[in-house]
């Protein structure tokens, strides 16, 4: 069986998503921290910036970040598209 969690590819997966978010509602990484901060979330553009591009931030910080973006839901076959793009799911796991 393969291992998603904390893999380069669940790491890249965040990472696309993220990034595609941001560039679809046009905030950038300093506008982003501009959010967060409306929210009572401290988070520089830098560290930011780093945690987006690496794909390893906490559970709490995506979902903030998803807040801050607007989003409503989440499309979890956008997440396994992306996985299965990177060859990282089991044939059965993206059928299903």
């Amino acid at each position: 069986m393969t291992k998603l969690f904390n893999s380069p590819a669940m790491r890249e997966t965040i990472k696309r998503l993220l990034k595609s978010e941001m560039a679809l509602k046009g905030v950038d990484y300093r506008a982003l921290a501009v959010r967060l901060e409306e929210l009572g979330v401290h988070q520089t553009e830098a560290n930011l910036r780093m945690k987006v591009s690496r794909g390893t931030l906490g559970s709490q910080l995506f979902i903030y970040i998803l807040l801050a973006l607007g989003l409503n839901s989440l499309d979890l076959t956008r997440v396994v598209s992306c996985l299965d793009d990177l060859g990282a799911l089991p044939q059965t796991a993206g059928a299903a």
